[in-house]
């Protein structure tokens, strides 16, 4: 007992330890518990606490019930609308099937009264629908507005339910729109239009458009961009003599004209729509990638090279010319300073002297021959480049097959780029080069032969003078 009695008095402590720290975190204050001084207020507590918790049950029980017969009405009430609806639903599923078979009476009477109407209706849907595809790509799109396009996608839907009788203005304006476009083809026609730039920006210009084929402003082509339902310029002009002819077709006075037009495609103007996307010199360049660069680079080192030495060799064989004028020896130039020898050594015999000259010939041929080897070692070395880059290019496309097949040429584009371009670049520097060297070869052997020539008749003259 005397246990049991402290485990209470631990537990009543607990419960009472818990209630104050609740209500000071809420700061009520309540009034004061007192703690039993006995197990009977104790006993008396506890009985409370219970009576307590009987009564809010109670009160509960008696809230559920009253709510259990409120559900329980409501779930009636719901039934009797489900089988309301159900009523309802029956009696429209009654009145669809009715209608269902009055419309197939209605139909079966509406194909007896078209007849061949029917064909009519779909050829003038099929027709509709066509020349709708057709318009939206046309050039003549951005001069004759949307509205032509509108109308035929409303007709076209018109006609494909074939429950409506297409009015006579429509069929009149599906004939006159038609009609339009086949005296479009032979006109050439000057219009003010909204063009967009190839900055983006949107200008109003003069556009003279030549048939269904081409529109151009003055020294440009256009394009038709169906998206935004205006002309756009291209990123890229066909060549000079074509856009130089574009400005005389804004001349009334100076018919005829020759002026070149692109009728490849449906409507015309592929050729110029595909043309920005072929690579000019440079896109060919980045196509080579670094190799390709690498050559670049070397073949302007070789022109570079060429070119001081040309002014190099100019230099000396004037100067070699003003020495062969000249009555006295100037040292200044190679020929000169061969002709010296001669004259400081007026006692020597002809062998002799020759031989002296011969090693001054020999002194003075380097600084006239100079880096001309270099010039014709890059013309050598420039296509082997471009083989190299040949290599790199096909090892690139077969990796590209390995791994996807041959089933899309695109994956294989890179690498056969880079084959060509290559190649290209190489035989592109290395043929000028070729010739650049035979040019600065040729010249030094002509300076270095003239050399030759003079000191032997100089010691042909010595020969003869003793």
């Amino acid at each position: 007992m005397n246990k049991i009695r402290n485990l209470l008095f631990i537990v009543f402590f607990a419960i009472c330890s818990t209630s104050l720290v609740i209500v000071a975190e809420e700061e009520v204050i309540e009034e004061e518990v007192k703690g039993p001084s006995n197990p009977q207020e104790l006993l008396e507590i506890v009985r409370q606490g219970k009576f307590a918790d009987s009564e809010e049950q109670k009160d509960r029980e008696s809230r559920f019930n009253a709510e259990k017969g409120k559900q329980t009405t409501l779930l009636a009430n719901a039934k009797a609308t489900r089988a309301r609806l159900e009523r309802i639903a029956a009696q429209l599923e009654k009145t669809f099937e009715a209608n269902e078979a009055l419309l197939v009476v209605a139909e079966a009477q509406l194909k007896d009264r078209l007849g061949s109407l029917t064909e009519i209706f779909g050829h003038l849907a099929g027709t509709a629908t066509e020349a709708r595809n057709i318009f939206e790509q046309s050039i003549t799109a951005a001069q004759f507005g949307k509205d032509r396009e509108e109308f035929l996608t409303g007709i076209a839907v018109k006609m494909g339910e074939g429950i409506r009788l297409p009015s006579i203005s429509e069929l009149e304006r599906l004939w006159f729109e038609l009609q339009r476009e086949i005296n479009a083809s032979g006109e050439v026609v000057m219009f003010t239009s909204d063009v967009i730039a190839t900055d983006g920006s949107v200008q109003e210009t003069e556009v003279v458009r030549v048939g269904n084929f081409n529109a151009v402003t003055d020294g440009q082509y256009l394009a038709y961009a169906a998206s935004r339902g205006m002309y756009e310029e291209l990123p890229a002009q066909p060549a000079g003599r074509y856009t130089s002819t574009t400005s005389e077709v804004f001349d009334e006075d100076a018919f005829p004209v020759q002026f070149a037009i692109d009728p490849t495609g449906p409507q015309g103007g592929s050729y110029l729509a595909n043309l920005i996307s072929m690579p000019g010199f440079f896109g060919r360049v980045q196509n080579g990638g670094i190799i390709g660069y690498i050559i670049i680079i070397v073949g302007l080192g070789g022109v570079g090279l060429f070119v001081v030495r040309i002014q190099s060799l100019m230099t000396v064989r004037t100067s070699v010319a003003s020495q062969i004028a000249s009555s006295s020896i100037n040292e200044d130039n190679p020929l000169g300073r061969v002709l010296k020898i001669a004259e400081d050594n007026p006692k020597a015999d002809t062998e002799t002297l020759e031989l002296k000259m011969a090693e001054q010939i020999l002194a003075e041929r380097p600084p006239i021959e100079g880096l001309n080897w270099l010039i014709k070692l890059i013309s050598v070395v420039a296509p082997l480049g471009g083989l190299f880059g040949t290599i790199v290019g096909m090892i690139e496309t077969f990796s590209m097959i390995t791994l996807f097949g041959t089933g899309d040429p695109k994956t294989m584009a890179s690498g056969i780029s880079i084959a060509l371009s290559t190649t290209w670049l190489g035989l592109m520097v290395a043929i000028p080069l070729t010739f650049m060297y035979a040019i600065v070869h040729n010249i030094s052997k002509g300076i270095l032969g003239t050399i030759e020539e003079q000191s032997t008749g100089m010691a042909a003259e010595r020969a003869e003078g003793k």
